[in-house]
C-alpha cells in the first residue's frame, strides 16, 4: 500500500493582502501606482512554489490570484469609453483602484496594530505603586460638586462621552507618538477656561471637542477633576439631569470658601 502524501500548512502570511503587500515591498513596487502585471506574476509564482513543495493554500489565496489574473487581462484590454451610472459601484468600475484600496486599508491596520503592540510591550514593563487609601483619604481634597451633583454623574457623563467619541471618531486619522499627559491635559482645560467671558459655562462635552484617543480623553477628565479640588473650577448643573456645566471660579469665590 502506498503511504499518504504528506500535506503541511505554512501561516507566515496572514491572508492574501498580507502576501500582496510583501511582495510589494519585497520588489519596491509603489502602491500608489501598482503594476498589475508584474505583482500578478510574482503572486502565481509564490503559488507555485509552494505547490511544488506539497504546502497546502487556502481557498482565500486562490480567489485573490483569479482576481489578480481579471484584473491583468482588463488592465491588458483596451479600454472603451464608458457611461458611469449614477447607481454604479466603484469596484465594479475599476477592480485595480478597489483593490489599491484594500491594500492600503490593511496597511492602516498593520501600522495601528504594530503601534498597539509596541505601546501594550512598553506598559508590561512598567509597575504602578499601588496607593495608600488611609493617607489618601487623609491629604487628597475631594472634588467640590455643585447641590444635587455626584461623582456618580460626573463618570456616568464621561462615560457617555467615551461613547460617543468611539461612534463619531474618524475611520482614517494619524496616530500620534507623542503622549499626552495630565499636564497636557490642565493646560487644555485652564486656556478653555480662559476664554470664557465672566459668569459664563462650558458645557462638559465641549471640553473634549477635536479629541479622540482614549489617553487624551482620560487625561483630560483627570484633569478636570485636578482643577475642581484645586478650587479652580466649579462643577455645575443649570437644571436637574442636564448637562454638566465647568465655570471658572473668581478669587473672591475662593476666598468665600475658605
Amino acid at each position: 500500500m502506498s503511504s499518504p502524501s504528506l500535506t503541511i500548512k505554512i501561516t507566515d502570511f496572514e491572508g492574501p493582502l498580507d502576501l500582496l503587500l510583501h511582495l510589494i515591498k519585497k520588489h519596491e513596487m509603489n502602491i500608489f501606482d501598482l503594476p498589475i502585471a508584474a505583482v500578478t506574476a510574482q503572486y502565481l509564482d509564490f503559488l507555485h512554489e509552494q505547490q511544488a513543495l506539497r504546502l497546502d493554500i487556502a481557498a482565500e489565496y486562490l480567489v485573490m490570484a483569479a482576481s489578480l489574473i481579471q484584473i491583468k487581462s482588463r488592465d491588458l484590454l483596451p479600454k472603451p469609453a464608458v457611461s458611469v451610472d449614477e447607481g454604479a459601484d466603484e469596484e465594479d468600475l475599476d477592480p485595480k483602484e478597489a483593490l489599491v484600496n484594500r491594500l492600503l486599508n490593511y496597511q492602516r491596520f498593520q501600522e495601528a496594530a504594530g503601534f498597539l503592540a509596541e505601546q501594550q510591550a512598553a506598559g508590561q514593563q512598567s509597575f504602578a505603586k499601588p496607593a495608600d487609601s488611609s493617607l489618601a483619604a487623609a491629604n487628597q481634597p475631594v472634588a467640590p460638586l455643585a447641590p444635587g451633583l455626584t461623582l456618580v454623574d460626573l463618570q456616568l457623563a464621561f462615560e457617555s462621552l467615551l461613547a460617543r467619541k468611539r461612534d463619531l471618531a474618524p475611520q482614517a486619522r494619524q496616530v500620534q507618538v507623542a503622549a499626552f499627559t495630565i499636564g497636557d491635559g490642565l493646560q487644555a482645560v485652564r486656556r478653555q477656561l480662559d476664554q470664557l467671558a465672566a459668569g459664563q459655562s462650558l458645557p462638559f462635552s465641549q471640553v473634549f471637542d477635536g479629541q479622540w484617543q482614549r489617553e487624551q480623553l482620560v487625561m483630560t477628565f483627570l484633569a478636570i477633576l485636578e482643577l475642581a479640588k484645586g478650587h479652580e473650577l466649579t462643577l455645575w448643573q443649570a437644571q436637574e439631569q442636564g448637562e454638566i456645566l465647568l465655570k471658572k471660579r473668581m478669587a473672591d469665590e475662593g476666598n468665600q470658601s475658605n
